[in-house]
């Protein structure tokens, strides 16, 4: 079974039910929320088996940098790192990961999962896969299920039928999306109901089969899509195709309507990490109930779960069941019970602060990425990490000056045709209308604080005038 499978790693979704932890600008899938690595790292080294190729990663564009950056961190490279212009939901993105494939002029089959998904014991599923192969080559659709342990309404049902011979794998009767509690205790009694845990095997040829069959809209501008360039390490498609493909999830657009499909339960210590309650259940946890953090000092508590960014201690006097998440610039205080209750929160929030909703404090570019620590009033304080061989744009502002300072590394400058370089406790300043750039040309990690003040201190005040990115 050497290298004999695809892995297809789907990191579009955005999470908004751990808000202020995940935003928009930065999803759950890249945060780490159980460990030191991200979900989407985690998700990633689940693939170093050797019955798996290089997996493609299908990301939104507007992560495009983060995925890039996480994938280096950990010695990963994808053979493809497909980029989407917008979200269009799990159909699509997997039909754009099919048509790849048929163009590298393979039909090989592809194991689709989400990359925000906690597994402990993924072994068991590797350990399953020559049966869901066996199928997948007959062009069955197998979707992997797993065995209830409680009466779970937030996902979807799968029913099995009958077995299908010289297989672990069944038939499907039927989907049910997230049913009532009644219907999933009644689910759960009866025994033959799996969850849908989101990852599925099948050749591209069947996938896009079934597609054409079921949703031919989605299918046909996939494949007029599939015009694909390379760009910075990074794989396009026919982004005016794809704006224009209609959004779906492959369990409405073909599992529930497919006659094709096989489902193969598992005993996988699995969580989707969908929301606040799910993260507490996959957190270890102190003998009160509390999940373990660091950052955290308690008295008489009980059952929380209880996060903060690191520096920032969250101190609990007498609370039960309650989550107390901070950030750096918002904190969530509820009751867990009400932790469904959620995006009816967020609603309002967009409505008063929509962009408490957008932003994160860390920023992804080609040559690394920045943090603002602190703003005011004609002032911002930015630190800036730059990648080995990482260049900032050659660019001049007009309404600010910065001041730069080097933290640790070597920074090549060169400001108003006149270069230096700068090492750590050095410092430059470039004055408002100043044409500058900043490099590194080291092999380790460049650190700068960079000091902002003037009348206009955002993104939209640069003025580039060569870069190595492509960047206008």
């Amino acid at each position: 079974m050497k290298h004999s499978i695809i892995p297809v790693i789907l990191a579009g979704g955005i999470g908004s039910r751990l808000w202020p932890l995940s935003r928009q600008a930065m999803p759950k899938q890249f945060l780490p929320l159980l460990g030191d690595e991200s979900l989407l790292q985690s998700t990633l080294k689940r693939c170093e088996d050797e019955c798996f190729t290089d997996a493609i990663l299908v990301c939104n564009e507007q992560h495009r940098f983060i995925a890039s950056s996480q994938c280096q961190q950990i010695n990963v490279q994808p053979q493809a790192l497909l980029l989407e212009p917008e979200g269009k939901n799990t159909a699509p993105a997997i039909a754009l990961a099919a048509q790849y494939v048929l163009q590298q002029g393979l039909d090989t089959p592809l194991l689709v999962m989400p990359a925000d998904h906690h597994i402990d014991n993924f072994e068991l599923l590797i350990a399953q896969l020559p049966d869901a192969i066996t199928l997948a080559q007959q062009g069955k659709l197998i979707t992997f299920a797993i065995e209830p342990d409680t009466a779970h309404c937030g996902y979807g049902y799968i029913k099995r039928g009958v077995k299908i011979a010289a297989s672990n794998c069944y038939q499907v009767d039927e989907f049910k999306e997230k049913p009532s509690l009644l219907l999933a205790q009644q689910y759960l009694a009866s025994g033959a109901y799996s969850w849908n845990s989101g990852m599925f095997l099948f050749t591209p040829r069947a996938y896009l089969a079934e597609l054409q069959r079921f949703a031919p809209k989605i299918a046909n501008c996939i494949a007029q899509a599939a015009n694909f360039s390379g760009d910075l390490g990074f794989t396009r498609a026919d982004n005016n195709a794809l704006k224009n493909c209609p959004s779906d999830s492959i369990d409405y657009a073909i599992l529930e309507r497919s006659a094709n499909i096989a489902v193969l339960p598992l005993a996988l210590d699995w969580s989707d990490v969908g929301g606040f309650n799910a993260l507490w259940q996959s957190t270890d946890k102190d003998a009160q109930g509390n999940n373990l953090s660091k950052d955290t000092v308690l008295l008489n508590s009980e059952n929380n779960l209880l996060s903060s960014e690191s520096g920032h201690t969250i101190a609990t006097l007498g609370i039960k069941d309650l989550a107390v998440i901070h950030t750096h610039d918002a904190t969530l205080v509820a009751d867990k019970s009400q932790l469904d209750q959620l995006p009816e929160l967020l609603k309002l929030l967009a409505v008063q602060q929509s962009y408490k909703l957008l932003h994160h404090q860390a920023m992804y570019r080609p040559w690394g990425s920045y943090q603002v620590l602190v703003e005011g009033i004609g002032f911002k304080v930015k630190k800036i990490s730059v990648h080995p061989s990482g260049r900032l744009s050659t660019q001049r502002h007009q309404h600010r000056a910065e001041h730069w300072v080097v933290v640790s590394g070597i920074a090549d400058i060169c400001i108003a045709g006149n270069t230096q370089t700068l090492t750590a406790d050095q410092s430059c300043y470039i004055a408002p209308n100043q044409i500058h750039s900043l490099a590194n040309s080291q092999s380790e990690q460049l650190i700068l604080i960079e000091v902002q003040t003037g009348s206009i201190l955002d993104e939209a005040d640069i003025e580039r005038f060569d870069d190595q990115y492509g960047r206008s």
